[in-house]
Formats: structure tokens, C-alpha cells, sequence
């Protein structure tokens, strides 16, 4: 009786099965195996590139943790697994029996290639994909609604990897072209287990090595079952799709604002795949809801830029209305509503207050004599002048109106005060902007009215007054000098 060779009988059977005798390390695959995974006559599965990963950690699944050995070792064996060949990588459930034949003991897989099989029945299947994927849109979408732009970039990598598992697709990825879609970039990047990344590779590619691809995903979408069927027109591109091993590439355009911003796409590596209509649909949804949320970080950005805008259109607002155009210290408003400020206060804590109003001598003359962009710079030098003399932290320098300048000095007692006043006086002398018309030396001089809060009674007005009084009485007394 003729003895039958045991690979033989088990490679004939028409159930997906891998099997190996017990202390042997060859695998052999049945012909329900080769043939439902895509092997032909052109492309067979060879047995000796099988190997399996852990689908989550992506760690290859080896020494003890190998299906064959756990099932040899462990007895019945129900495993998830990602499974490697030459021709094709996939998420699968193997499930594993010993056998004991004659020539020994044989350990056998029984390979399910997805959870479609275990719910008994293609509606029933179909119906439950299709919720499986809805499922998985809400809560991709759900991520995205409000994710900052950190933590858009997080989430767009979990969608990629949750839409990966579910399609049992090899590589999911992400481009972005470049504002004048001159160059794109791999910006987002998942791969199965065992499957080769390349995201470090396709940064700033030039579109124009693409121009078959370009044209396609301008239109909407770029699907090809079988990549060796690229026309020679893209030869290029052909080359650069089989150098990354891509048998199959399904990829949709991402819009923002109406505008190409790049796409999204998948690849299945190994062996040709014919795309359904319903993986081209979920990878559109994918797209969508990417092209929605990055619009939604456009507009945030928008909204964030124009309150920059406001805040600084703002802030210049209230510096043109704070500030003298002339001489770019602070304006006769802001000295009005300093001094109400600094009375106040002195009443409070009981502390000194003091003002000085500063007025250029004989003026006139020099802007009849020296015109007055002349003018206008010597009034520049004056205020800069004094605040520089004006050394105390809550000190405030403003014009006062035409050739006049008003100083507040918080906290300051009258001996204090004489003293800022013969300084200010000194400066301005040193500033030898020649006038001559001076009585003093041919150089421009200014007089000083100075005033002292009287015990916290004085109104902003009547400070401002006996300023003004004593101003009169250093005029009267030659100028070129401060009164009380």
C-alpha cells in the first residue's frame, strides 16, 4: 500500500492552513491558503517568508511567543496575529491543533483572515463593517472637534492607525503639499507590523517627479490596483511606487478653504488588490474629516491673528493717544489724568506731591529766527532732556501745550524739589542749542514754575495754578532760573 507524503494530504486541502512537524522548523502553507491569499501561477506564496507579528506592539512574534511553538507547547491555541508572506501582510486569528500521524507529530494553523468569517454570514458581515467603521468616524471626529494644534497632530496618527487595522491595510499616511504645491511632504505615517516605513524619505518631494499622480489627485482621487499596470507615461513613478514595494495604492485628496492641501492614503504591499467601493468611500470620509478639522485650525488661527491684529492696532491706538506726535513723551491728556491720580494718592498715604511747569525762554525769537523745523528739533532735545532728569520711578515728563512742559514728582519734598529744578535748568543749558537771542550765554534756556501740594487740599486746578504763578515770577526774575 503506497505510503502518502503528509505535506502532500495537508497541502490539498481547501481550508487556510499552515502547518509544520513538531521539532522541525519548515512551514508549509495548503493550496486554500495559497489561493485565497493571492497566490497564481506568476505569484506564489513562498512558504519560507511567513512570519508573524503582534498587531498591536508590532514586535515581531518569535522563540516562544511564535503561534507554532505556543500551540506545540501550550495545546489549543487561539491567537489575533499580523501575518507577513512575501506576497501579502494581514491581521488574522489562527487557531491550532497537534496532530498525531504516523512519521510524528504535525502542528497545524488554522488561519481566519478577518473577524468577517466568525460572524457567520456576508450581510451580517457587510452590515457590521460598515458600523465598525461609523464607529470608528465618531470617534475620530469626536477627537478632532476641539483638539488643539498639538493635539491634532496626536490624533491624526491614531486615525491613521485605527483606519489601518480596520482595513487591514499595510500603510496609511498623510501629505501635505507646500503653499504653491511645488513640493509635498509626508507629514503623518502608519505602518503594519513588519511593513517598511519610509516617512523620513518623502520629505520636500518635487510634485513635478509626479505628474501622473498630480493630475489624478487634483481630480479627486488616485486608485490603482495593481501598480505594475502604471502606464509607461510614469514609468518614474511606477519605480518609485514597486522601490517602496506598493502593490496596490488608494489615495483621496485633502481640501481646505477650497484649496488642494494635500491627502491621504493606503497601500497594500506583497500582492496586486483590487480596491472595493466601500474602501474608496471610508477613505473620502477619512479625508473629510481631516480637510474639516485642519479648516478648523485655519479659521482659529485666523481668529487668533485678527485679535493680535486688534489688540496691537489697540495698543498703537492708545499710544498715538497718549503720546505727543512732536516729542514722543506723554501728551497733555495723560498729564491731566496723572496729576488727579497722584493727588489722590498723596492724600491717602500722606505723602509730599510736587509739579513743576517748564517753559523754553524766549521761543518766539527762536522759531522767527531759526524756523521752526529748528523749533520743532529743540523742543524734541528739551523733552528728551527732561526725562532724562526725571529719575524717580512714578516721575512723569509731558508736554504741556507749545513750548511749555509739565513734571510730576511724586513723594519729593521741597528741599528735593529746588534741587530736580537747578538739574533740569543745568541739562538743558548743556544742550547748547545756540539761540542768539539769549540773554544767557547764546544758548537756549528754559524757566521752571514750581508748586508743592499744600497738605493734600490743592485741586489738580489749583496746583496747576501757583505752578503757573511761580513760572510767571522766574520769567519776571530774568529766566534761565526755577520760583516757587
Amino acid at each position: 500500500m503506497e505510503t502518502l507524503d503528509v505535506p502532500s494530504v495537508l497541502r490539498q486541502l481547501p481550508v487556510n492552513l499552515l502547518f509544520k512537524k513538531c521539532g522541525e522548523d519548515r512551514i508549509y502553507s495548503s493550496d486554500g491558503f495559497q489561493q485565497f491569499f493571492g497566490a497564481n501561477a506568476s505569484s506564489r506564496l513562498d512558504d519560507s517568508s511567513i512570519a508573524f507579528y503582534d498587531p498591536i506592539s508590532k514586535a515581531p512574534l518569535e522563540a516562544d511567543a511564535n503561534p507554532f511553538v505556543l500551540g506545540e507547547t501550550g495545546g489549543a491555541l487561539c491567537l489575533w496575529v499580523r501575518l507577513k508572506t512575501n506576497l501579502f501582510t494581514f491581521n488574522c486569528l489562527v487557531e491550532s491543533k497537534v496532530v498525531n500521524l504516523e512519521d510524528g507529530n504535525w502542528i497545524v494553523l488554522y488561519v481566519r483572515n478577518n473577524a468577517d468569517e466568525l460572524s457567520g454570514g456576508s450581510n451580517l458581515s457587510s452590515v457590521g463593517k460598515h458600523l465598525s467603521f461609523h464607529q470608528l468616524l465618531t470617534n475620530c471626529s469626536s477627537k478632532l472637534i476641539n483638539a488643539s494644534e498639538c493635539e491634532v497632530k496626536t490624533i491624526i496618527d491614531q486615525t491613521l492607525a485605527a483606519f489601518g487595522e480596520f482595513g487591514n491595510i499595510d500603510r496609511c499616511y498623510m501629505f501635505e503639499f507646500s503653499n504653491d504645491r511645488t513640493f509635498m511632504t509626508n507629514t503623518h505615517e502608519w505602518v503594519a507590523a513588519g511593513v517598511t516605513p519610509y516617512i523620513s524619505e518623502l520629505q520636500n518631494m518635487p510634485t513635478s517627479d509626479m505628474p501622473y499622480f498630480m493630475d489624478h489627485i487634483q481630480e479627486g482621487m488616485f486608485k490603482v490596483d495593481d501598480v505594475s499596470k502604471i502606464p509607461d507615461c510614469a514609468a518614474a513613478e511606477r519605480e518609485e511606487f514597486m522601490r517602496e514595494h506598493i502593490c496596490s495604492i488608494l489615495c483621496v485628496r485633502i481640501m481646505v478653504g477650497g484649496t488642494l492641501y494635500g491627502f491621504v492614503g493606503c497601500d497594500i504591499i506583497g500582492s496586486p488588490y483590487k480596491w472595493q467601493s466601500y474602501d474608496v468611500e471610508y477613505l473620502e470620509r477619512i479625508g473629510e474629516i481631516l480637510g474639516n478639522t485642519l479648516q478648523n485650525l485655519v479659521n482659529r488661527k485666523a481668529i487668533a491673528n485678527m485679535q493680535d491684529a486688534l489688540l496691537d492696532a489697540n495698543k498703537r491706538l492708545e499710544h498715538l493717544a497718549n503720546i505727543d506726535g512732536l516729542t514722543e513723551i506723554p501728551n497733555r491728556r495723560v498729564f491731566d489724568t496723572t496729576l488727579s491720580k497722584q493727588i489722590e494718592l498723596s492724600r491717602a498715604k500722606s505723602t509730599p506731591l510736587a509739579l513743576l511747569l517748564v517753559d523754553a525762554d524766549a521761543f518766539k525769537l527762536y522759531n522767527d529766527n531759526y524756523g521752526h523745523v529748528a523749533g520743532d528739533d529743540a523742543l524734541k532735545q528739551i523733552a528728551k532732556s527732561l526725562s532724562n532728569s526725571c529719575i524717580g520711578k512714578d516721575d512723569l515728563a509731558a508736554r504741556y501745550g507749545g513750548e511749555e512742559f509739565a513734571v510730576i514728582l511724586p513723594g519729593v519734598s521741597k528741599d528735593e524739589v529746588h534741587k530736580i529744578a537747578t538739574r533740569i535748568l543745568r541739562n538743558i543749558r548743556r544742550l547748547g542749542i545756540f539761540h542768539e537771542y539769549s540773554a544767557h550765554q547764546s544758548v537756549l534756556t528754559v524757566s521752571i514754575g514750581m508748586a508743592c501740594l499744600l497738605d493734600g487740599k490743592d485741586s489738580p486746578t489749583q496746583l496747576v495754578q501757583r505752578a503757573d504763578e511761580a513760572l510767571y515770577r522766574a520769567k519776571s526774575a530774568g529766566k534761565n532760573c526755577a520760583h516757587f
